[in-house]
């Protein structure tokens, strides 16, 4: 509350209309009277000073309590537009290309999920009971696969005619990325695959 408070204090402002109405009902005060109330001028001054001060500072507990009250912006929450659909023909009409699909995996395919990530990326997701393939693929030339770990083997071979960059840890590969004909795509395992394995995912792309 003491930062909210010296924070609304710094925005209180007297303006010139205020200040006159004050200062003009201060002199409105008779001060020609010589009763024993009279007060010597010296004093008086100390006196005046101090009602100007309170009229300021009335002024300013009004603005203080506007500024506390004040209701405060709801947050802003952006989400980035992730989609699912049921099949790689939806998938492929909302992000606005031929989406491909891997026909051949080292596990046995139990669900496969079909995303559109900011209808830019597509996301297609294997998953088997001891292992995950995720294929991504969209147009243009950047590293679609959001994996930048650390790997001990990097290795490029040429795979159906285009050049194929696959990545992994003692001969176990885990990721494979490749550019070709305008579009950028990607193959991720969860578990690691033999090279041959990753080979045969790649070829297998249609």
């Amino acid at each position: 509350m003491k930062n909210r408070y010296d924070e609304a204090m710094k925005n209180i402002v007297v303006t010139n209309e205020m200040r006159d109405r004050i200062l003009n009902n201060i002199s409105k005060l008779d001060l020609q009277k010589t009763s024993k109330k009279t007060l010597p001028f010296p004093q008086f001054k100390k006196y005046l000073s101090i009602a100007a001060c309170f009229a300021v500072l009335i002024v300013g507990s009004v603005i203080v309590h506007n500024t506390i009250n004040l209701p405060s912006e709801p947050p802003v929450q952006i989400v980035p537009e992730i989609v699912s659909y049921h099949s790689n023909a939806e998938l492929s009409d909302a992000i606005g290309f031929m989406v491909k699909e891997i026909q051949e995996l080292p596990f046995e395919i139990e669900s496969v999920k079909y995303t559109s990530y900011w209808g830019e990326l597509a996301d297609i997701e294997y998953a088997g009971s001891d292992n995950t393939a995720i294929f991504r693929m969209a147009s243009g030339v950047e590293d679609v696969s959001g994996y930048y770990g650390e790997f001990t083997s990097v290795e490029s071979h040429v795979i159906n005619g285009y050049d194929v960059t696959i990545k992994g840890n003692d001969g176990q590969y885990l990721l494979a990325v490749w550019q070709n004909d305008g579009y950028s795509y990607s193959v991720q395992f969860i578990e690691p695959v033999s090279q041959q394995e990753m080979f045969d995912t790649i070829q297998s792309i249609k």
